[in-house]
């Protein structure tokens, strides 16, 4: 099989600090030969939704006040972002990056590219943050 990974697609805009990218794709492979199904993904993303929505940590190390989720949800057909294809199933989240003094830190980690996109518990999968909004 095949092994898939996500391009590196990323565009800031200050106006928000809005990130939006996968959490999962099904049937998509990170550098480590992981993946998970269409039904793993739901599952994933709706367990996140009922009992995690809006939590955040960096790096699975420690949580952080300043970056939370305000949207996790499954694209229900397939869809383009920025230039990219996603299919049926893919989970997407957007996060909100805070203007407080640690918020600017992580904004500046994620404009760097040390911090580079979403991963469930991070062991299952890992994705380039790949668009944020900013209502233009």
């Amino acid at each position: 099989m095949e092994k898939n990974t996500i391009p590196e697609l990323r565009h800031f805009s200050e106006v928000k600090r809005h990130i939006l990218g996968p959490v999962m794709i099904p049937n998509r492979f990170d550098l480590h030969g992981d993946g998970a199904t269409k039904n793993e993904v739901e599952y994933a993303c709706h367990h996140y939704n009922k009992y995690h929505f809006g939590q955040n940590d960096i790096n699975h190390l420690f949580d952080v006040e300043c970056v939370n989720i305000i949207e996790s949800y499954l694209i229900e057909a397939e869809t383009t972002i920025e230039g990219q294809l996603y299919v049926e199933g893919t989970w997407m989240a957007k996060a909100e990056v805070d203007f407080t003094n640690t918020g600017d830190v992580i904004w500046e980690m994620l404009i760097a590219g040390d911090i580079q996109g979403f991963s469930p518990q991070g062991d299952l999968y890992e994705n380039k943050i790949l668009h944020t909004t900013d209502g233009e």
